[in-house]
């Protein structure tokens, strides 16, 4: 007979492209009275979950999980650990739409037609979701996601091979250095993601060694580990057109959620829209997300904006994740980092 030394049991979806692993069972929830704290002892004391679940055999190099656990605010009803390739992240729109999707589908949370709320408990903040439901089938999430803002603009960057670039920075739940690619005759799209992850991997290490970020409000915040692409060259009728490379070295399939929420903030303060207006992010599969600028508000100098996310999600699979005592792979494995 069979036996493993380690059984988790997830629900799988992709989020206009992008994969989410929502972990259901098998998973100790890791001590702590908050979420950073539970973070922390998740980091130190369980990190082998998030490699097993994550990184080949098992997933791949876009491969998200999200960490479901009762919630520990009374106004959520989940708290959530999301975990990707190299770490513990903020918060991701992708894996929030995902994941509400997935509870919502699976009877986590009662459904209900035309609309079910979802409220996660993310490191960055409290998320809402509006599940849209017809025919007890879920057609669309829209995610109310933390205060986005823009935090530098026109900022110079000197990165090896292509000079001085001038880009944007800010924070939609993670920070991002925005670069439009057009300048640099980078084209958006799958067939070139060789070429998008090397230059994003410049971009990176330049704002590592030139820019310091940090939220003006959550002090713990302080890493900028993702790039996004921007471009006008749109092909299915969005309004831009991005690409975010997430580390080691993945192109989000998506258009991003949290760099969609940037995204939004960027056009209400570059006066490209208005409050309540519609903003379509084209990612570089053709697949969109629907960006809205709900409110904003001025503080020491800094525009906060509160974005909306409309995005597609769907079930790919249920699935029994297990780890053999003598499997060489305890970890997983990462190939090209």
């Amino acid at each position: 007979m069979l036996t493993f030394s380690k059984t988790i049991e997830t629900i799988d979806s992709h989020t206009e492209g992008n994969p989410t692993r929502v972990i259901v069972a098998g998973v100790p929830i890791p001590e702590g009275e908050t979420l950073w704290d539970k973070k922390c002892r998740m980091e130190s004391e369980y990190d082998q979950i998030r490699k097993l679940v994550n990184f080949e055999p098992r997933g791949g190099g876009l491969m998200c999980s999200v960490l479901l656990m009762p919630p520990l605010i009374e106004q959520a009803d989940f708290s959530i650990l999301i975990m990707e390739q190299e770490g513990y992240v903020p918060m991701s729109g992708h894996c929030a739409i995902g994941t509400a999707m997935t509870v919502v589908s699976n009877g986590m949370v009662p459904m209900q037609e035309p609309i079910t709320k979802v409220r996660l408990h993310t490191l960055a903040g409290l998320v809402e979701a509006q599940v849209r439901v017809e025919n007890n089938e879920v057609i669309d999430v829209t995610i109310t996601n933390v205060e986005s803002f823009l935090l530098m603009q026109d900022q110079c960057l000197k990165v090896e091979g292509l000079g001085d670039l001038k880009i944007d920075l800010g924070y939609g739940g993670d920070f991002y250095p925005i670069i439009n690619a057009d300048p640099i005759d980078l084209i958006l799209d799958a067939a070139h993601e060789r070429e998008i992850v090397a230059v994003a991997k410049k971009i990176r290490s330049a704002v590592a060694d030139q820019l310091s970020v940090q939220h003006p409000e959550k002090s713990e915040i302080d890493q900028c580990y993702q790039v996004q692409f921007i471009s006008e060259k749109t092909t299915n009728g969005g309004d831009i057109r991005n690409t975010v490379v997430a580390p080691p070295g993945a192109m989000d399939r998506s258009p991003c959620g949290t760099g969609t929420s940037l995204l939004t903030a960027r056009a209400l303060d570059k006066g490209i829209v208005q409050i309540g207006n519609e903003y379509k992010v084209e990612g570089p599969l053709g697949t969109f997300f629907i960006g809205k600028a709900v409110s904003q508000e001025t503080r020491k100098g800094i525009n906060y904006v509160v974005p909306q996310v409309t995005g597609r999600a769907f079930i790919t699979g249920f699935n029994k994740i297990v780890l053999s005592e003598h499997d060489p792979f305890p970890d997983g494995f990462q190939i090209g980092v």
